[in-house]
């Protein structure tokens, strides 16, 4: 048994060949410099490949626009437990690059080309379609679709599981590392830094672990579940190395584990059947003697030819696993396979808080808080032994629209990018109400939208000419502006998960004629109030956001290919306005067809009344409320100073490993998140796993200066413009630094009197204090954009009162000061509350835009056991 090739690559050629399909080897002609660079993964070895039947950079006939909609296969859950296998592989799919690649307008052209990517996809997959009698059945999904020799883009297989289900799922890397040079985590061996390295000129300033790399290790994040963080649970700390090889086949099979896996399964269940609460596995003891083993074995092999290739220095992974074990912590490094096992925990009580849990009896062994039998206490010591007896959930699992994707520090926005992602759809009240209302299994066959932006490389990995701007074109399930077709005056319901690294989704209004109406957030339902009260209207969908909305199509069918859904691509709310203002792209077709016939009445109508809106997502009231806590999100461009790379922070800090955030179990704290970004401007979309939350107090210091009636910004009368601030010579926002000489509806903040910034909403008697939202139908987030900073400059203005030009054609400014003579800078922030309930442990909280995740802008949170385990005596 050996290891593939770990052969030191320290460049990207751009003009190289790259291997194609299995059945023949050839040279592919040659791409330009500069569209080889901006479609070639950076870390790819050199292959050869089959020239492509089509012409040379001409997409396939399935990926043109205007394609049918693509229906993603799905592993469904049965008897209770979602069981199956989630395989990650690699092979050529066709890739599309925007042309030109500045920013993208519906006019943009697409080239395609044959680029490995890494993947998931599912064994055993199933399509839910409902027949013209209006049965919905699962249907074996036929093998993955090609198209000119090559596969097309997909996302990996949608789970599908229900509120109180087990999870367990066999995950298999068979990646070959082959076919993409040094993607083995560079700092095991210590070469670069530990950072990919390119020709064009990455990775500059960044440093290891904060940088690109260790791509071809996988692991799976379960976005939205409220469950065990810990072991074979929600865990983003486990890193799981490709399988070896031998004799170029993988070692690791499904075959080959599913014994030892299944017995750990059941097992599993038995021990999980105790309580929702129950946390198992506790310890590396709990698993199967022979996989551990094998595992064991494995890492010890893959040590010895790291050392072999590399020598002494290198970072060997089983002297780490094997003192995480010895000390009880869960070990972080696999090979080729993991097993996940959790339940997704079912809040059964009709009413919140729910009731006091039994007093908890020890025996003098310890004062663990009640109900949490085994629980991880720091590295994986439990407190066995505690009485469950009485225990209740504090939240339970919201139903609704999920996802998984792959979350290895290091690489989670190239795999992400490279298409590792899926839906992970949890069942419930919530569809049981919409199908009592439509029919029965209709949620089954209603559009699911896994939004991405498809690439093989993240900008700073590219050459000069070849970065996208606002990045890769949005494609949905893999397609580029599909077509969805509707009855007409027929109600679809469409879970879209943006699963994008970097971009949002504006969505500004529904396509003429039609009508729509949201019905949940972030996989959590709407309460009846918001449901039939707030407007589906100018909403940002950020990296990591889901939406699931009720579309009502129009009666008369538009021109083909369709109606046109528009979205614009931004990353921050100033991406809208200005003269680069985002332009309308279209995310996808509608054909109304008036061929297809809808027979339920139902199903032409909106649901009148949400649906059963669970007792635990209750607003969280002040008197909850136990803590507080702030967080400053922040990006430096690059050069500022000169000559160092572009910074990404928590609190001032680059991850390094360590807990950034502790909290107290069964707490409910209230936390500031605040965005000290001042230019260029990012809305850091804050990511937070586990637990949901809600959204108090937003304060935009960028906010636009508008009229109050009419939403528009208020014109000055002499000059038949938009107000200019006298104090920065540019067109006013909501919010001066000076108390005089006001635009109309400006609200003036002092600069001297930090403590003060906060939203304020005009009125005629002056600004005053926006109240926080409390006490009331709040929605729950679990993926907020956190508002950029405001840092007010001046244009310099000649003795003209023109201003002065610099060399770049552009109006010389300069910052604004307070009393102190220091530059004004105003971080945005919002306020959010969150209940850190049922599952003590450790995960993280992060920027979704992932790239700046990549690079350090996550930290850790654990949530620790309001009590000692120890005993007093």
């Amino acid at each position: 048994m050996c290891l593939p090739a770990l052969k030191l690559q320290t460049s990207v050629e751009c003009q190289r060949p790259v291997r194609g399909p299995r059945r023949s080897l050839h040279v592919l002609r040659w791409l330009s410099a500069a569209l080889l660079c901006a479609a070639a993964l950076a870390s790819q070895t050199a292959r050869a490949q089959t020239p492509t039947p089509t012409p040379f950079g001409q997409c396939p006939p399935s990926m043109a626009t205007g394609q049918p909609f693509f229906w993603v296969p799905e592993v469904a859950a049965q008897n209770g437990k979602l069981r199956g296998t989630v395989m990650l592989g690699d092979e050529q799919r066709w890739i599309t690059n925007r042309i030109p690649v500045s920013a993208p307008t519906d006019q943009s052209q697409s080239q395609c080309f044959p680029q490995f990517v890494r993947f998931f996809w599912g064994l055993d997959t199933v399509i839910y379609k409902m027949n013209e009698q209006g049965v919905v059945a699962a249907v074996p999904y036929a093998p993955k679709p090609t198209d000119a020799g090559y596969a097309l883009p997909q996302p990996g297989p949608t789970l599908r599981a229900r509120v109180g289900n087990l999870v367990q799922l066999a995950f298999i890397n068979q990646i070959d590392p082959n076919d993409f040079g040094d993607s083995i985590d560079r700092g095991e061996t210590g070469r670069g830094g530990g950072c990919d390295e390119t020709s064009a000129g990455y990775p500059g300033g960044d440093k290891y672990p904060d940088c690109f790399h260790g791509s071809s290790t996988g692991n799976i994040h379960f976005h939205g579940t409220h469950t065990d963080p810990n072991a074979t649970g929600d865990n983003v700390f486990i890193e799981v190395r490709p399988t070896l090889r031998e004799n170029g086949k993988p070692v690791i099979t499904p075959n080959r584990v599913e014994g030892w896996f299944n017995d750990f399964f059941s097992r599993c269940e038995q021990e999980l059947s105790h309580s929702q609460l129950r946390e198992w596995p506790t310890n590396w003891a709990d698993m199967p003697k022979q996989w551990t083993d094998e595992q064991e074995l494995m890492l010890k092999r893959y040590d010895a030819q790291l050392l072999k290739d590399y020598g002494t220095g290198v970072k060997q992974l089983w002297p780490v696993d094997a003192a995480q074990i010895r000390e009880g912590a869960w070990p972080q490094y696999y090979i080729g396979a993991f097993p996940y096992c959790y339940r997704i925990p079912e809040y059964t009580s009709t009413s919140w808080p729910p009731p006091a849990p039994a007093t908890t009896v020890m025996g003098g062994e310890g004062t663990a808080e009640a109900g949490h039998e085994g629980m991880s206490m720091g590295g994986g010591a439990t407190t066995a032994g505690a009485d469950i007896s009485g225990a209740q959930l504090r939240m339970g699992q919201a139903p609704g629209t999920h996802w998984y994707h792959a979350h290895k520090h290091g690489s989670t926005a190239i795999n992400v990018s490279n298409g590792m992602t899926g839906a992970f759809i949890i069942e419930g009240q919530y569809d049981d109400d919409l199908n009592k209302w439509y029919g029965d299994g209709w949620t089954r066959t209603q559009p699911l939208m896994v939004v991405n932006q498809l690439g093989v490389s993240p900008n700073l990995m590219r050459g000069p000419g070849s970065q996208q701007d606002k990045g890769p074109d949005f494609s949905v399930n893999g397609r580029l502006k599909p077509v969805v077709t509707m009855a007409p005056g027929e109600v679809q319901m469409w879970r879209i998960v943006n699963t994008s690294g970097r971009a949002a989704m504006y969505f500004e209004d529904a396509p003429a004629g039609f009508q729509w109406r949201q019905l949940a957030q972030d996989g959590v339902q709407f309460s009846d109030h918001n449901y039939k009260n707030r407007p589906f209207h100018n909403v940002t969908v950020a990296s990591g956001n889901r939406v699931d909305l009720l579309v009502k199509a129009p009666m008369t069918p538009c021109a083909p290919p369709g109606c046109p859904v528009l979205v614009k691509n931004m990353v921050d709310p100033a991406d809208l306005t200005g003269p680069r203002a985002a332009k309308p792209l279209t995310l996808l077709y509608v054909k109304v067809d008036p061929s297809v016939v809808v027979s339920n009445p139902n199903r032409k109508q909106f649901i009148p009344n949400a649906p059963t809106f669970p007792a635990f997502l209750k607003s969280i009231s002040d008197e909850e409320v136990k803590g507080t806590k702030r967080l400053v999100f922040g990006s430096t461009p690059p050069n500022n100073p000169p000559a160092t790379p572009a910074m990404h922070t928590i609190d001032g800090k680059k991850f390094d490993g360590e807990v950034g955030e502790v909290v107290l179990l069964n707490t409910v704290e209230e936390w500031k998140v605040s965005n000290a970004t001042y230019g260029p401007k990012i809305a850091h979309p804050f990511h937070i796993h586990i637990n949901p939350f809600q959204v108090t107090e937003v304060f935009d210091p960028n906010e636009p200066l508008l009229d109050p009636k009419t939403g528009k910004a208020p014109v000055n009368p002499k000059t038949k413009l938009p107000y200019v601030d006298p104090q920065t010579n540019q067109p006013a926002v909501k919010y001066a630094f000076h108390p005089t000489n006001l635009a109309p509806f400006q609200c003036y903040l002092d600069p001297n009197r930090p403590e003060t910034w906060g939203p304020m909403t005009w009125a005629p008697g002056g600004c005053k204090p926006t109240p926080s939202v409390t006490n009331m139908d709040n929605i729950w987030w679990d993926v907020f954009p956190i508002p950029s900073g405001y840092a007010p400059t001046q244009v310099q203005l000649g003795p003209d009162g023109k201003p002065i030009l610099g060399p770049n054609g552009r109006p010389e400014t300069k910052s604004v000061l307070n009393a102190a003579g220091k530059p004004i800078q105003v971080p945005g922030y919002f306020k959010m509350r969150s209940r850190f309930v049922d599952y003590p442990g450790f995960y993280v909280l992060h920027c979704h835009i992932l790239a700046h995740e990549d690079r350090g802008m996550m930290t850790i949170v654990e949530v620790a056991p309001v009590r000692t385990p120890y005993s007093h005596n």
